[in-house]
């Protein structure tokens, strides 16, 4: 089991959210969407001891995943293509840019829309990358066609691509995607 504690930092308070175990599939889980996903930065990485500090409106939240070598690989695996995900910063800033395009009635321009949206919209891009990466990934242009999916699209049209050998992942976005209507 993974323990993870959890603080929140609010003005001069301090929160303390307690400690919960949970397996190393639950706690990725919360590392890549409640974490990483909303802009957390990665910092410190022990093998055994995870800390990921986030900020969220006015609030910075630090969360610590603890366990032992084996339960914490998962975790240990995704922060390194994070990690890596985040020095490639051209790649994450322009899937940030086509995010704020798709949003309606050209909202994703507001200087309110960017300053509450970017960190979340960073961290979602730094983890499409970042699968795409752990799933050996790299062409650019199926890379360029994965920033486009959410996480959940981008792993499926990865699992309809392992069964259609020969065609690349930029194929298969394109044969899946369902066109915008007029």
């Amino acid at each position: 089991m993974i323990r993870i504690l959890m603080t929140r930092k609010r003005d001069r308070e301090e929160f303390d959210f307690g400690a919960r175990d949970v397996t190393p599939t639950a706690a990725l889980s919360t590392l890549m969407w409640s974490e990483l996903g909303f802009g957390g930065n990665i910092t410190e990485a022990t093998g055994t001891k995870l800390t990921v500090v986030t900020r969220v409106l006015a609030c910075i939240d630090t969360t610590v995943f603890e366990g032992s070598q084996e339960e914490m690989r998962i975790l240990n695996e995704a922060a390194y293509y994070y990690l890596k995900a985040c020095q490639q910063e051209e790649t994450v800033i322009d899937g940030v840019l086509a995010d704020l395009a798709r949003i309606p009635d050209g909202k994703g321009g507001v200087p309110l829309i960017i300053n509450m949206a970017a960190p979340m919209l960073i961290g979602r891009n730094r983890l499409a990358l970042a699968t795409m990466m752990a799933l050996g990934i790299t062409a650019e242009s199926d890379i360029d066609a994965g920033m486009a999916l959410g996480i959940n699209d981008l792993v499926a049209v990865y699992q309809l691509m392992q069964e259609c050998p020969g065609s690349s992942f930029a194929e298969m976005v394109e044969a899946t995607s369902v066109p915008k209507a007029a």
